[in-house]
């Protein structure tokens, strides 16, 4: 026995309102509106791409802005970055979690240790002024080159890693996808060694 139609006016109001937007949303796609523009962009910049070079350099974004004290504008920071190289954001964004919460105070005390012990005595002789801003300046400053002296390079290890394991990932498969074809051809047969 068929169901009775429901007719627009029976439909519930959250229903109607989908249906409206789905509508309208793709009207707006058919006429290149702002979101088809975005999206674009987005796509040409390189911002989503998975491939091997643009996780690497997505990587490397991520882990030099996770591991700099720029807590409340990594994201906005790593979206630059990874426009600038066209880099991955996802991945960027996944690896800045190196500073959560709780790695947080370790990693920036280790920052202002390291900028305190490599730049403090030169902070120190640079930076002329009242006792307290002169105290606050040369921490925040220490703070800063500490997390660069960290930062830079890890960024670096992350990238060659990340290039190197992809390499390896890619090498197993291929030789995995050579193996099945071999498979097929002998008809499922294989030779002993």
């Amino acid at each position: 026995m068929p169901l009775d139609p429901v007719w627009p006016e029976e439909r519930p109001l959250i229903k109607r309102s989908l249906i409206r937007f789905r509508r309208s949303s793709r009207r707006h796609q058919r006429a290149g509106g702002i979101g088809e523009r975005w999206r674009d962009w987005l796509r040409r910049s390189g911002c989503f791409r998975f491939q091997r070079e643009p996780i690497a350099r997505g990587v490397a974004v991520g882990l030099f802005v996770g591991l700099t004290p720029t807590v409340g504008f990594q994201t906005m920071l790593m979206l630059a970055g990874c426009l600038l190289i066209k880099g991955n954001f996802p991945a960027a964004f996944t690896v800045s979690w190196v500073s959560n919460p709780l790695t947080l105070p370790p990693l920036y005390w280790l920052f202002h240790e390291i900028g305190e012990r490599v730049f403090g005595g030169w902070l120190k002789s640079v930076i002329k002024g009242s006792e307290w801003f002169d105290e606050a300046l040369i921490d925040v400053l220490a703070t800063a080159l500490g997390s660069l002296m960290l930062a830079v390079p890890i960024a670096l290890i992350g990238y060659l890693t990340s290039l190197g394991v992809a390499e390896v990932w890619h090498r197993r498969r291929h030789h995995a996808r050579q193996q099945r074809r071999e498979a097929r051809r002998n008809g499922g047969r294989t030779e002993a060694p």
